[in-house]
């Protein structure tokens, strides 16, 4: 096996496949190594997200949904969502037809192996594995760097916990997806449950939590119980899959790389997702397409995607709320889907909306929360500031 080439693609799942896919849709002509320690082909997780454009993998999805629902204790709010769609992809359909396609390529190799090590050199890039020493003249990595994995406990996280499920009686509309319904306990942190039927009696019902620290395995089985017994009465059910993930939520700069260095971070490593939503799918390909089309180009790879200071200042203000007082996050999301119709929702999520819009949606949400967050996170006190978390939350 060679081990030298143009290009290196550190890890193998949705980012690294994805800059991989578009390079090969481009044209790129160089010689492309994808390194992970598997090749991926479990369903391991889920991607959903909105969109009003045609995907390349619009063939994939196992469902899309027109009308979304929202739902607290004092609201049960159904809307269209047209000019968008909300999609669904299972992580397996989508490994299978890029991995396929990469098959065809004659320029893309693939190859298990641990990465010990990335290095920056004169001329390019130096990776090293168990038993192998590759280099290329760029790489892509979206294996998280030291630092990040060293990270504080106290950052800001999504975490959840999902059941594929099917029922023995028609229980779901599988023309709604409900994505938030905080219709169980609050416990000081953000929480809440959404469910994505597939069929009248087939659906994906996830439990999900914004907060510094993660839950026992026992507490999110108990919680998804509780909801599918008590909130959506449903008396029969077996569990077909399940899932777990964690989301870091914080922003990252994507930062172009120093004129020297040959190393560039890519996926949820390289700022891909929106911090204060954890949706990072439809984030990923910008991602990846625009670094294809750079260096198809000749131009120099640069992973940043633009977005306003705005979208970035209001990212922060909604982080610091949830992360010192996690128990408002409810309350915030429950004026905003309360007043503003679900498809501005989406385009402000999608960072389109231009300012007389988001001063309509700002207009909505509790004003004092965010007030004081601007008065920690930009002068330096913080009033809310967060006692020391237990080491096991329920």
């Amino acid at each position: 096996m060679k081990q030298h080439f143009d290009c290196i693609i550190a890890g193998g799942g949705c980012s690294g496949l994805s800059l991989a896919y578009y390079l090969v849709d481009e044209g790129y002509r160089g010689d492309i190594l994808i390194l992970d320690r598997e090749q991926k082909s479990n369903n391991d997780r889920t991607w959903c997200w909105w969109s009003k454009s045609p995907t390349p993998f619009d063939s994939l999805f196992t469902h899309q949904w027109q009308s979304l629902k929202f739902a607290n204790h004092n609201l049960q709010r159904i809307q269209s969502i047209d000019p968008y769609r909300y999609c669904l992809l299972r992580s397996a359909d989508f490994y299978r037809f890029i991995q396929q396609r990469l098959a065809l390529a004659p320029n893309v190799i693939c190859h298990q192996a641990d990465i010990t090590s990335i290095e920056d050199a004169e001329t390019g890039a130096i990776v090293r594995t168990e038993n192998a020493i590759f280099s290329a003249e760029l790489v892509f990595s979206s294996i998280p760097k030291v630092s990040t994995i060293a990270e504080p406990g106290h950052k800001l996280k999504q975490h959840f916990a999902g059941y594929w499920i099917e029922t023995a009686e028609d229980c779901f509309d599988p023309g709604c997806a409900s994505i938030m319904d905080f219709r169980v306990p609050q416990r000081n942190d953000t929480r809440f449950c959404y469910v994505l039927p597939t069929s009248s009696r087939r659906a994906l019902v996830e439990f999900t939590v914004f907060s510094t620290q993660l839950l026992s395995e026992k507490a999110y089985a108990a919680a998804l119980e509780e909801y599918l017994n008590s909130t959506l009465k449903i008396e029969q059910w077996v569990v077909l899959e399940k899932e777990f993930g964690v989301i870091p939520m914080q922003i990252i700069e994507s930062k172009s790389a120093k004129k020297q260095s040959h190393i560039f971070q890519i996926g949820t490593t390289g700022g891909a997702v929106k911090p204060s939503t954890g949706y990072a799918f439809a984030r990923i390909q910008e991602q990846a397409k625009q670094l294809a089309q750079q260096l198809v180009g000749q131009g120099r790879p640069d992973p940043r995607r633009y977005r306003s200071k705005r979208f970035e200042f209001y990212d922060q203000l909604l982080l610091h709320i949830l992360t010192h007082r996690g128990n408002l996050g409810a309350s915030i999301f429950g004026k905003l889907f309360q007043q503003i119709d679900f498809p501005h929702i989406l385009k402000f999520l999608d960072e389109d909306t231009h300012l007389g819009e988001e001063i309509g949606i700002l207009a909505s949400l509790p004003p004092v929360p965010f007030l004081h967050a601007i008065w920690a996170s930009y002068l330096g006190t913080n009033k809310f500031a967060a006692s020391p978390p237990n080491p096991v939350r329920i």
